[in-house]
């Protein structure tokens, strides 16, 4: 069992504090989604890229993914041309610095539409970007979430692209709280998913659309049922806590969340 951070934890923090933490705190690798607090985007500096690679190799931590903004369902073929050309440079910069996946989102439907019409366009615009990764040994991490929440939609859309590279990332909070349970989702998912973000969180006043997030153990989230049912079915990726305080700046901070998180995992890996 791998244990990763995505940066969104830390937007106070530079890079290299990042990475220090990381494997101060014992994880084996981090998630790049924010570099000094911003988010990384296709024009990312060298500067920058070049920092990523250094800090995690200073300190031994590997680069489990890098998270783009990038959202592949678009209305018409000039924005689908556009969301290809910036996939296509983010792959280029995950290649640069050697790490295995990247993160898309499905995104929302646009308006006026329904996932049925945009199926075959999104589709294909999934395969060109995991063509484009085949060529520089990244895969493709479709993320559920908005639009692409429910495990049925992400499924007929990875099956329609049908790429080896285009691999699903079960964000498993976001099922959940969509309504599905983990055994559902794994049920249909299954070898499709090759990243999961983990994280808690509780209802407030037992209302479903309801909740705050909460460090991990403090919520309602099964995440013992979700971590027994990934062992059983050999999940041997990443599991990345996903705290995104860049976001939410009102839950804790870094130096309690990460600390506090590691060690709750890794046992409950090992009990599970």
């Amino acid at each position: 069992m791998n244990l990763a951070y995505s940066s969104l934890a830390c937007p106070g923090w530079t890079i290299e504090e990042a990475a220090e933490a990381a494997a101060r705190y014992g994880y084996q690798a981090i998630e790049w989604r924010l570099a000094d607090g911003e988010t990384l985007e296709p024009d990312a500096s060298p500067v920058v890229r070049r920092r990523l690679r250094q800090a995690s190799s200073a300190y031994g931590i590997e680069i489990a993914c890098l998270d783009s903004s990038c959202r592949v369902t678009q209305g018409t073929p000039e924005e689908r041309a556009a969301v290809i050309e910036a996939g296509q440079r983010m792959l280029d910069m995950a290649a640069e610095l050697g790490a295995p996946f990247l993160r898309v989102f499905g995104g929302a439907l646009p308006t006026g539409t329904t996932r049925a019409d945009m199926l075959a366009p999104t589709a294909q615009v999934l395969h060109t970007l995991g063509a484009y990764g085949v060529e520089r040994g990244v895969t493709i991490l479709l993320e559920t979430h908005d639009a692409w929440t429910r495990s049925e939609d992400v499924l007929d859309l990875t099956r329609a692209v049908a790429l080896p590279t285009v691999k699903v990332l079960w964000d498993a909070h976001h099922t959940y709280r969509a309504g599905e349970t983990p055994a559902q989702s794994l049920a249909l998912l299954g070898d499709e998913i090759a990243y999961v973000h983990l994280k808690d969180s509780r209802l407030l006043n037992g209302k479903p659309g309801a909740w705050t997030y909460c460090l991990l153990n403090e919520g309602d989230m099964p995440l013992r049922t979700i971590c027994t049912l990934l062992k059983q079915g050999g999940y041997d990726g990443y599991l990345s806590l996903e705290w995104e305080k860049k976001w939410h700046p009102e839950i804790e901070e870094p130096e309690v969340a990460l600390p506090q998180a590691l060690p709750y995992l890794r046992d409950l890996w090992r009990q599970v």
